[in-house]
C-alpha cells in the first residue's frame, strides 16, 4: 500500500516582500495555479551569479529583472504580467514573495531531502526546515563550520534586508531565507548532517539493508530521534552490531535487528561523531509489493530532515 508521503508547507506572510525558502516539491507547481485565489501578486527567484552586490538591493519591481538575475512571476491582473518568466515553482529554492495583505500560504507537495549549494566567497539566499517552535539560533545552527564564519547573514525585515547583528541570540526560522555568506566552498547542512548512501532518499528491496550516514558536525552532544510519523507503517527494522557473549566471554560480532518503532533515539552522537544508520524491510509484513513512507530525522537543537522512503519486496 502506497502511504501519502506528501508534507504540507505552511508560510506566514505578512503584507509586502517575504524571503520564503521552499522545501517541498509541489504537487502542482505551475505559478500561476499554486498563487490563484491568494493575495500574492509577484514571486521572484534569484538565477543570476549571485555576486557580492545582488543581496543589498532590496527588492522591488525596478531592481528585480532578468538583467539583475531574477526571474519574476506577476500575477495576471498586473499590467506587466505579460513579463512573467518564473513559470513553476520547485523544492529547494528560496522565493522573493509579494502578498498584498497578510496570508497563510500553505504548499503541499513531495517530501524532498534539503542541499543548499553554497557557492564560494558569496552569498547564498537559502533556508532550511527547522522546528517551529524552538528552532536553533544562527550561531547554534552554524558553529560547527568555519567557512560561515564570522558570519554576515542578512534577513529580510520591512521590505529590507537587514544584517543579522547578534547570531549568538537570533533565532531562525523554518522556511525563511536569507543572504548567508560563505568562505570558501562547504557542504554545510547544519548540525547534524544526513547523507543517504545513493541519492537523496531512501531504497529498499527485499532483505538488502540500505544505510544512512548520520554526523554530529557541533563540538558538543548531539540527541537525535528518527521517527516514522506515515500510516499506514513501511514494516522497517534497523539493524544492530551486538557484541555475543557465551559464559561471560566476549565472543564474536553479530548483526541484529529490530523493529523500527514510531520514534526511535538512538545513543547519544559525541562531538563530531559520525555514525552509519542501517534499516532493512520486513518484506513478509508487507501487504503490496511497493511500498511508500516518510522518516523524520531531527536533533535536540531544532534541526528537521524528512527523507522519503520506498520499499520493494523480492518474491517471498
Amino acid at each position: 500500500m502506497l502511504a501519502d508521503i506528501q508534507r504540507t508547507q505552511t508560510v506566514a506572510l505578512h503584507k509586502g516582500w517575504n524571503a520564503v525558502f521552499l522545501s517541498v516539491d509541489p504537487t502542482n507547481s505551475k505559478t500561476a495555479e499554486c498563487f490563484q485565489g491568494t493575495p500574492i501578486s509577484m514571486v521572484a527567484s534569484y538565477v543570476g551569479d549571485q555576486t557580492a552586490v545582488q543581496f543589498v538591493q532590496n527588492p522591488s519591481t525596478n531592481t528585480l529583472t532578468p538583467a539583475n538575475g531574477w526571474n519574476v512571476w506577476y500575477a495576471p491582473e498586473r499590467p506587466d504580467s505579460f513579463l512573467s518568466q518564473l513559470a513553476a515553482l520547485s523544492a529547494n529554492r528560496a522565493y522573493l514573495v509579494y502578498a498584498e495583505s497578510d496570508y497563510a500560504w500553505s504548499v503541499t507537495g513531495s517530501a524532498v531531502l534539503g542541499m543548499v549549494k553554497w557557492r564560494p566567497d558569496s552569498f547564498t539566499l537559502a533556508g532550511f526546515t527547522l522546528d517551529d517552535l524552538s528552532p536553533p539560533t544562527y550561531a547554534q545552527f552554524f558553529s560547527g563550520s568555519a567557512a560561515h564564519q564570522p558570519y554576515r547573514i542578512y534577513r529580510l525585515i520591512n521590505d529590507q534586508w537587514v544584517r543579522v547583528a547578534n547570531a549568538a541570540t537570533t533565532q531562525m526560522r523554518s522556511g525563511e531565507a536569507a543572504w548567508i555568506y560563505c568562505n570558501g566552498g562547504s557542504d554545510y547542512q547544519g548540525p547534524l548532517e544526513v547523507k543517504p548512501q545513493l541519492g537523496r532518499q531512501i531504497y529498499l528491496s527485499g532483505s538488502t539493508p540500505f544505510g544512512v550516514l548520520l554526523a554530529n558536525r557541533t563540538a558538543n552532544p548531539l540527541n537525535v530521534t528518527i521517527a516514522h510519523p506515515v500510516s499506514p507503517l513501511l514494516p522497517l527494522a534497523y539493524l544492530l552490531q551486538v557484541v555475543s557473549v557465551t559464559n561471560g566471554v566476549e565472543t564474536n560480532l553479530v548483526e541484529t535487528t529490530f523493529d523500527l518503532p514510531a520514534a526511535y533515539t538512538p545513543p547519544v552522537f559525541e562531538a563530531a561523531e559520525r555514525r552509519g544508520f542501517w534499516l532493512i524491510l520486513r518484506p513478509e509484513a508487507m501487504t503490496t509489493d511497493s511500498e511508500t513512507s516518510l522518516l523524520k530525522i531531527t536533533s535536540d537543537l531544532g534541526t528537521q530532515c524528512w527523507l522519503p522512503v520506498s520499499g520493494k519486496r523480492s518474491a517471498l
